[in-house]
């Protein structure tokens, strides 16, 4: 093929775009005996074909045939490709008239080719506006084929809008290409060509907004540089502009102002259906036209979207009809609304619904088909994907419709950097001064209680959403069961999230219930899975994760994977799955888990999440760091999901135990003085903290305290019946620990709590094991069996301390004081200091208790020796 840049200038001015050689070297490949390219109007088949056919080596072996309008017989086709070849060369005057005559009489074309015609050198059949065959198409597809079969040196080169057979065609010595829509499409290296040639520029930037802007369709594209060319820089790129200009093009080629007009008025909605597009056009022949425009090139039946069979234009000729209905503002919001019901109606595709009646400003509307959109909704957890549309809803609109203002606040507050703003929309959604009827008269009044305890939820509210969601399930037990029937999903949706808000409230039972409804009402098994995992992420949390293995067994994994993230509820059952490890005191596979958690840092789940992983980081020797991490996280202000809710008093206890293994008493204190003194929650750290304090008697009476709370779960209580066991045997009443340890034992062996052990520190650890051994029980040796001393992982497991830094050590565990340290070693304090950061360090501590506890249980101070230090 000749490149020559002379002979590319002349091509350019013929066929209006450069040699685009990725393309014409398929077209050029005597390996490509069979070539389709297909795409719509405006695609550039015909200029690909055309540049081609000026650049290849042997333009005289080329045979260009354009399908006529309303070709009527096969005869008509083949009689114009024998003309055509006739006027190349190929075919002599006399085997024209032969063939003609053939196939006049009636022959098969084929037949006569094969009588008649020796093809002895290399030939190329271009057949342009292919899809104008129609119902011919098969019979062309299959002659074609044959004649590819017969004539070895033929080649054959299809344009067309259409779907044609010959795409899949199976030659025994030939290859089929089929270039699509997309491989037509400019690249920005070739929009940078175009540029330089018709423009005089050549700006990669440039070339890189306008295949962006226009999708690189090469209609648009020639449109945009010729406008660049015309003004000399680059112009504002407004698809919508370039768009317009596709759609004259394409309705300037159909001949058809219906339709044209059919056109635009069914492609304000992403696909349409046969009833819809009547509502749309008016046109009754609405199902036998979007046919024709799927032979033409132009969309497409889809035959197994969900809620039926329906019709999806090319995604380039949506967004030009689109831009040319948007022409008539009128017109056009009166089209999408129409839209937006009928799919409403239809109940299905509300996503596209609920743009459409935002596009067409009907605010009743979008309020009405968010509602159902979130009674649909299985998961229980927002994303922000709506905040686009719902952004362009005007400020003064939302206080008259909640569900609007209730969409836009969840999209806000699932988006890491704009979760603050979503506080005054909550506050909206709680003062509305009413509630549309979204979809029964019987479900108004829950509807509002249950968006209203949500958005208080979210907002920081942790006392609200409990007097409205009980109020709540109060009135679903009331509804009809033929209501409660019709509107399954919806039901689901609401206790999914009133069961979330009693969780958080510290209603425990009654959260578990309403989750418990939620599964058994719902109607889809993704929803299902959804209700499912909520229970199970509580359950957990309070210590059954026997239970929690058999709901997580029950889900559904061919409605969501496990290990696919992209549903946020699944981070529930991470949660879930994590909570198995740790009770199984596999903390490894527990931090493996952590890491599918599909959690954005700012979101109502932070608490949640971070309690677990502090546990985990505990477990594995890393307290302190993760204390810190965790620590400067809550100090950086007002978090999503933090407050006097039960998230929060769990992560306050996790990070007060880990500053208690870590050796640092004082900001375990600082963290758990200012939580609730009636949280079971907290009631195992706050024991823990005055045990490593040695105020033994305040520990036993603490914990007997605690264990009168109400609402404890069976973690939290075999948590401080643990705890209190060790308060009990320091203080020689060994009938009260076996009491409380047998109780925490039993728990542990029946659903499994026993994640709290393994983080006890090893001293008490080992008092309780001795304590088992001595009772003969194998109930408790079980249950403080431990897969080696996990508070030490993180410190080699042999530590050699110098003669010196254990004269030193033994001093600290005296005198505690650095100074008086330093005046009983005869030494300056900095001496001491130095001396002892070496100590902290072989230690794996940070504190002079903390070193002084370690060095006890590794044997290198005496264990008998009472502490000393503050």
């Amino acid at each position: 093929m000749n490149r020559g840049s002379a002979g590319g200038a002349g091509i350019e001015s013929a066929t209006g775009v450069p040699d685009r050689a990725r393309l014409t070297r398929v077209l050029e490949s005597p390996m490509v005996r069979l070539c389709v390219i297909q795409g719509p109007s405006g695609a550039g088949k015909t200029t690909l074909v055309r540049t081609w056919t000026l650049r290849t080596e042997h333009p005289e072996s080329v045979v260009w045939v354009s399908v006529p309008e309303g070709i009527a017989s096969s005869r008509m086709l083949w009689r114009r490709v024998l003309t055509a070849a006739a006027k190349t060369g190929h075919l002599s005057a006399d085997v024209v008239a032969r063939a003609g005559r053939l196939v006049e009489a009636g022959a098969d074309p084929v037949e006569a080719a094969r009588r008649v015609v020796a093809l002895d050198r290399p030939a190329v059949l271009v057949l342009d506006a292919y899809e104008r065959l129609g119902e011919l198409t098969e019979r062309i597809d299959a002659d074609l084929a044959r004649l590819l079969a017969m004539y070895p040196m033929l080649r054959v080169i299809v344009a067309t809008r259409g779907e044609t057979a010959l795409s899949v065609a199976a030659l025994d010595d030939g290859i089929t290409r089929v270039l699509s829509r997309s491989e037509l499409a400019f690249t920005p290296a070739e929009v940078v060509t175009l540029m330089r040639e018709q423009a005089r520029m050549a700006d990669e930037r440039a070339a890189h907004q306008v295949v962006v802007a226009t999708g690189g369709f090469a209609l648009t594209v020639c449109a945009v540089v010729s406008a660049i060319a015309q003004v000399g820089h680059i112009p504002r790129l407004d698809s919508s502009e370039w768009h317009g200009v596709v759609a004259d093009r394409i309705a300037s080629s159909l001949h058809d102002p219906a339709t044209v007009e059919f056109m635009t008025d069914t492609a304000v909605a992403r696909s349409v259906d046969a009833d819809l597009a009547r509502r749309l056009s008016g046109n009754p022949d609405a199902e036998a036209l979007l046919t024709a425009l799927e032979r033409d090139g132009f969309g497409r039946w889809i035959p197994y979207a969900s809620g039926g069979r329906v019709f999806q234009y090319a995604e380039t000729v949506r967004d030009a009809f689109r831009a040319r209905a948007r022409r008539d503002c009128d017109r056009y919001r009166r089209l999408c609304v129409t839209a937006a019901q009928s799919i409403l109606e239809g109940g299905m595709g509300l996503v596209c619904a609920l743009e459409l009646a935002v596009e067409g400003a009907d605010w009743a509307l979008a309020d009405r088909v968010l509602a159902h959109l979130f009674a649909a909704s299985t998961d229980s957890y927002p994303d922000d994907s709506l905040l686009p549309v719902l952004e362009r809803v005007p400020e003064h609109v939302l206080p008259w419709h909640p569900m609007l203002t209730f969409g836009l606040g969840l999209s806000l507050s699932a988006n890491p950097l704009r979760w603050p703003e979503a506080a005054r929309l909550f506050d909206m959604v709680i003062d509305a001064p009413s509630y549309p009827t979204y979809f029964a008269p019987a479900l108004d009044e829950v509807t509002r209680l249950s968006v209203g305890a949500t958005a208080a939820r979210l907002r920081g509210d942790w006392c609200t959403p409990i007097t409205w969601s009980r109020r709540a399930v109060e009135l679903i037990d009331q509804i009809d069961p033929d209501v409660r029937s019709r509107f399954r999903e919806h039901l689901a949706a609401m206790l999914r999230q009133l069961s979330l808000s009693l969780w958080q409230g510290g209603r425990l039972h009654e959260a578990m219930t309403a989750a418990t409804r939620s599964a058994a009402v719902c109607s889809t098994p993704a929803s299902r899975n959804s209700s499912t995992v909520v229970a199970a992420a509580m359950i957990a949390s309070a210590g059954d994760t026997e239970r929690t293995r058999a709901l997580l067994a029950s889900i559904d994994r061919t409605a969501w994977s496990l290990e696919n993230g992209l549903v946020s509820s699944k981070g529930l059952a991470v949660l879930a799955q994590a909570w198995i490890s740790l009770d199984a005191l596999d903390f490894r596979g527990a931090a493996k888990q952590l890491k599918l958690m599909p959690n954005a840092p700012h979101s109502e789940r932070w608490p949640l999440l971070t309690a677990t992983s502090l546990a985990v980081w505990h477990g594995k020797g890393l307290a302190a760091a993760e204390a810190e991490r965790v620590a400067t996280e809550l100090g950086h202000g007002d978090l999503p999901g933090v407050g006097a809710n039960v998230a929060s008093q769990q992560l306050h206890a996790a990070l007060g135990l880990a500053w208690l293994a870590a050796g640092d008493h004082r900001r375990a204190a600082e963290v758990l003085d200012p939580q609730p003194s009636d949280s079971p929650y907290l009631s195992h750290a706050r024991v823990m903290w005055l045990l490593s304090e040695h105020r033994d008697a305040a520990a036993l009476e603490r914990a007997e305290a605690e264990l009168e709370l109400p609402g404890h779960t069976i973690r939290s209580r075999a948590e401080v019946q643990t705890s209190g066991a060790i308060a009990a045997l320091r203080l020689g009443d060994d009938e009260r620990a076996w009491t409380w340890l047998g109780a925490a034992a039993l728990a542990a062996d029946s659903y499994g709590a026993r994640m709290h052990v393994a983080l006890l520190p090893p001293r008490d650890r080992l008092a309780l094991g001795d304590f088992a051994a001595q009772r003969n029980s194998l109930v408790l040796q079980r249950y403080l069996k431990t897969p080696g001393r996990v508070r030490g992982a993180a410190r080699p497991p042999a530590v050699q301390l110098t003669d010196r830094e254990k004269v030193v050590l033994a001093a600290v565990d005296k005198h505690g004081n650095t100074r008086d340290v330093a005046a009983a070693l005869f030494v300056s304090p900095s001496t001491v200091k130095a001396q002892l950061q070496s100590i902290y360090r072989k230690l794996g501590v940070t504190s002079r208790r903390a070193a002084c506890d370690v060095a006890r249980e590794l044997g290198i101070l005496d264990s008998n020796s009472s502490p000393h230090v503050p």
